[in-house]
C-alpha cells in the first residue's frame, strides 16, 4: 500500500515521543538531514534508507527484517525492527526536527508493526545524500 503525501493515515500513526511537536523535515533541512544520517547506527541507516527508495509505502516488520536485517522472522520482528530505529535517537535528539519515519501498530488480531516515510522527507533525505 502506498500513501499519498496528503493521505489522513499520515496523522493515524503509532508514533509517540519524538514523533509530534518537532517540525517535519522539509527542504530547507538539506544539511541537518546529512548530519542526521552521519549520526545512524549502521543498522538503523540500513532500515532507514531502506524506506527512503519506497517513499509512501506502507512496509511491513518482516520485509525490513528479510531485505535489510537479514535473518529469520521468528521470535518478534515487529521489536527487533523497534530495536534498530532506536539506533537514530542520537540524530534525532540533535536535530531539532521529528523521527523522518512513520509507524503503525498492527490491527488487533494481527502481528507485526508497518513503517513509511512520507515522500516529502524522503525527497528532503534523498537530496542531502546526493550532496554528500
Amino acid at each position: 500500500m502506498y500513501l499519498t503525501e496528503v493521505d489522513s493515515r499520515w496523522a493515524e500513526h503509532s508514533g509517540e515521543e519524538g514523533h509530534y511537536g518537532d517540525p517535519e523535515w522539509g527542504p530547507e533541512d538539506l544539511e541537518r538531514a546529512a548530519v542526521f544520517l552521519a549520526e545512524l547506527a549502521p543498522q538503523a541507516r540500513r532500515v532507514f534508507e531502506y524506506l527512503l527508495r519506497n517513499p509512501g509505502r506502507v512496509i511491513h516488520c518482516t520485509e525490513l527484517v528479510d531485505k535489510v536485517l537479514g535473518g529469520s522472522n521468528e521470535g518478534d520482528p515487529a521489536r527487533r525492527v523497534a530495536g534498530v530505529l532506536s539506533g537514530m535517537s542520537k540524530g534525532h535528539s540533535n536535530s531539532g526536527r521529528r523521527f523522518p519515519f512513520y509507524w503503525w501498530e498492527a490491527p488487533e488480531g494481527s502481528a507485526g508493526a508497518t513503517y513509511a516515510v512520507r515522500p516529502s522527507v524522503a525527497a528532503v533525505f534523498l537530496a542531502a545524500q546526493l550532496g554528500q
